[in-house]
């Protein structure tokens, strides 16, 4: 496996796209762009290690502390998961991993650019990883996270009708724990409908559509959103709906 070494310069303001030594997982398939290099130990590759070494403490010197150079990372990677720049936004929620793997909304990162690629169990596995860090309650992970556990539930085929069960009674827990303790209502409400869509419950998806309606403008999740999980119904995902069951009457 042949390294390449990538330098970077670092003028009066330090790069936010600051470079690492990378290395294929297999061809076509770049490490840096799998959730956390895909479990490689790379303090056993020395061009790596030394490289991860000197990006540290480059951007830890220029921003004060490791945590705060990670939020700086996490801001950038939500700004390219925003521009569908999926490859780029995980390189750097890697670059984030490594210099705060206690952030929970790296994890959260790593499950929205997940979701996109049409991984939603992995996608899962990951916001519980975020989850069990005890993520700040306003940022719409709660719902996205109830979100994706449905879209793992209908989407694995090989669970069992009792392993599906739990799946969907977790969903439905992460969305009232979010009802509970988030203020964003809107955005849970029209985040929930589309839960209830895809698990076929479709009174119960026009139910938090008119709950979503009801509220004010909502003030939209910092976390990643997932496809159709917006702040308020999207016209096609009404149509959507629509195609499946008449909008009830009065809404």
């Amino acid at each position: 496996m042949k390294l390449i070494r990538y330098t970077c310069t670092f003028g009066g303001v330090l790069l936010l796209s600051a470079c690492l030594v990378t290395a294929p997982v297999n061809r076509g398939t770049r490490i840096d762009e799998v959730p956390m290099y895909a479990g490689m130990d790379r303090s056993k590759v020395p061009e790596l290690k030394a490289a991860d070494e000197k990006f540290i403490s480059d951007v830890t010197a220029h921003f004060g502390s490791r945590e705060k150079a990670a939020a700086r990372w996490v801001n950038q990677a939500y700004a390219f998961y925003h521009q569908d720049q999926l490859g780029m936004a995980m390189r750097r929620f890697n670059q984030a991993w490594l210099l705060n793997p206690d952030n929970p909304e790296i994890y959260a990162g790593f499950a929205s650019i997940l979701h996109e690629q049409g991984k939603p169990c992995d996608a899962m596995k990951m916001m519980e990883k975020a989850l069990a860090l005890n993520p700040p309650t306003f940022q719409g992970i709660y719902p996205d996270a109830g979100r994706i556990v449905t879209l793992c539930a209908i989407s694995d085929k090989t669970l069992s009708p009792s392993a599906k069960g739990e799946l969907i009674a977790r969903s439905e827990a992460l969305y009232e724990k979010a009802e509970k303790i988030e203020p964003d209502k809107r955005y849970i409400y029209s985040s929930w409908a589309t839960a209830y869509y895809w698990r076929g419950q479709y009174s119960d998806a026009w139910r938090m559509v008119a709950k979503a309606r009801a509220q004010g403008i909502g003030n939209g999740a910092v976390v990643g959103l997932p496809s159709g999980a917006v702040d308020k119904p999207s016209e096609h995902f009404l149509n959507m709906l629509r195609a499946k069951m008449p909008e009830p009457a009065g809404q």
